[in-house]
């Protein structure tokens, strides 16, 4: 059976995942497709209903509605037990549910292909409980409609569907297959439909859900290495490294320690210094360190630590941390790609003390900021090992190359399709080298000039709802935004320029426009 689309989202559950799996090796006369999460465009009680799988095909559409877990009902309320054992009270019954949803169905394809077509088709609906069997009977509904976990063992897919489609079909007078074009037909009206579901904002979210899953896994890197007082942990833009100082610390907190957090950018501590659950850890830019008295400190954590591995600094927190760099408890996540020279100092020489001292060093693999198109672009374009991503698909990294006036037009329509997608503009960083005064920004239309703030970084502060964020590349270093819209400037010096592209490149999450001014105007 055809899958639409071809894989399916690591948001889905396990019960949709293997059921998946199970239709996409199956091959059933009469069900040519099987769509899933297909997000109807209305729907008679929810503002959305999300089917689970419909299967379309010569015997018509079928809704299933899969419910993983255990499945019970008693006196009218269904519930669902999860795998710790906990009873969630559904709002309906699974098959309502199915019900409802094809009757939604219904009505938008009498709309979208015809009441003509819609009137000669079988529509179905039936419920998939494959992790449990289900015993009860209703008037509510008839046997053919459920298969539980022991259908699927005794009797398997190929059984169940053709026993749900001939109970459709006893039940759909005047109804008849649908021809090979006529398929065809309905998935031409449904396919764009479910398409939508991958708008540019939904994208995000989807993006979002998998980056919160691979945090996770590298939370559990920590686990492994706990055990050691020195360790450096080493990966690209987006492989996690600061959340992963900060949980270090959360962790070396709850047994008593006096613990420092520092950085070079005074931007990122105050950033890093508004996230959760940091009481009684000292977070500061890497200035403040020399203030403290000599052994202030159990232990010491460098986030953005090629900013500062070099002797002179070095010497700064063997004073504050108790033990020195020899025997003391310390932690440095670096990044040994393009980001050096942008601020701070890196030399080797420092880094072959930091190695002497046979620290364990972690390498972090697992890119959980960026998308694929994203990572990609950033690798042809600096030659940056960012690791490997799994954190979704996304749009296209997009290369605007016009003279200046022509590129600023550019942004624009690139701001405007962004609102009209409805992404809320606050969500967009305009990033340059340059202050904002001189950098392409300055050159918006009107309209869309007006509405860019410089980002008020050192407060945190967020543009005001349908403005759009400036930053300088070099400030922005360390943070990130969903949608980035980059100015390039080779006129630098090649190092300097290839670092503000790397740094610029991977600050975006989901999407990110590349902007290049190729000369003046003409007669200038």
């Amino acid at each position: 059976m055809r899958m639409i689309p071809n894989r399916i989202g690591s948001n889905s559950s396990r019960a949709e995942k293997d059921i998946f799996a199970q239709l996409s090796e199956l091959e059933v006369d009469g069900w040519q497709y099987a769509l899933h999460s297909l997000n109807l465009p209305e729907h008679e009680r929810k503002r959305v209903c999300e089917i689970d799988f419909l299967l379309l095909g010569s015997r018509g559409l079928m809704v299933l509605e899969v419910k993983g877990g255990a499945i019970s009902r008693r006196n009218g309320v269904w519930h669902t037990q999860d795998l710790r054992g906990i009873r969630h009270r559904l709002k309906e019954s699974p098959l309502e549910q199915a019900r409802s949803s094809m009757f939604a169905l219904e009505s938008v394809l009498r709309r979208d292909v015809g009441t003509g077509l819609v009137g000669r088709t079988v529509f179905g609906y039936g419920a998939v409980f494959p992790d449990c069997n289900f015993n009860a009977v209703s008037v509510e509904w008839r046997p053919e409609m459920v298969i539980d976990a022991a259908r699927l063992r005794t009797e398997g897919w190929a059984a169940y569907l053709d026993k749900l489609g001939s109970f459709w079909d006893g039940r759909s007078d005047g109804r008849s297959r649908l021809s090979s074009e006529e398929v065809e037909r309905y998935l031409g009206a449904l396919r764009p439909d479910f398409d939508r579901v991958l708008s540019l904002r939904r994208l995000d979210d989807l993006v979002e859900k998998e980056l919160v899953a691979l945090t996770t896994r590298q939370y559990r890197a920590l686990d492994h290495h706990r055990r050691n007082p020195r360790l450096i942990f080493e990966g690209g833009a987006g492989t996690g490294k600061t959340m992963l100082a900060v949980e270090m610390c959360r962790r070396a907190r709850s047994s008593g320690d006096r613990v420092l957090l520092t950085c070079r950018s005074d931007i990122l501590a105050n950033f890093i210094r508004a996230q959760p659950d940091l009481d009684d850890i000292t977070v500061v830019a890497f200035d403040q360190v020399p203030t403290f008295e000599v052994n202030a400190f159990d232990m010491v954590v460098v986030d953005e630590a090629q900013d500062i591995v070099n002797e002179q600094d070095l010497k700064v927190i063997e004073d504050a941390l108790c033990g020195g760099l020899a025997d003391g408890r310390w932690s440095f996540l670096l990044d040994s790609n393009n980001q050096r020279g942008l601020v701070g100092r890196y030399e080797e020489t420092a880094m072959a003390t930091l190695q002497a001292q046979r620290p364990a060093v972690v390498d972090l693999m697992d890119n959980c900021r960026n998308t694929t198109e994203i990572v990609e672009a950033t690798r042809g374009r600096t030659g940056a090992d960012l690791g490997v991503t799994t954190a979704g698909h996304g749009r296209e990294v997009v290369l605007i190359e016009a003279r200046r006036p022509e590129a600023a037009v550019a942004v624009a329509d690139v701001l405007a399709e962004l609102e009209e997608h409805d992404v809320p503009l606050e969500q967009v960083v305009l990033l340059s080298p340059h202050d904002l005064a001189k950098s392409i920004f300055v050159d918006l239309p009107a309209p869309w000039r007006q509405r860019v703030d410089t980002l008020d970084l050192m407060r945190m502060r967020k543009p005001g709802r349908g403005r759009v964020g400036f930053a300088e590349i070099a400030d922005f270093k360390g943070l990130e935004s969903r949608y980035v819209v980059l100015e390039t400037d080779e006129e630098t010096d090649e190092q300097a320029a290839r670092a503000e592209l790397y740094v610029g490149m991977t600050r975006a999450k989901a999407a990110l426009w590349i902007v290049k001014s190729t000369g003046q105007e003409d007669g200038q």
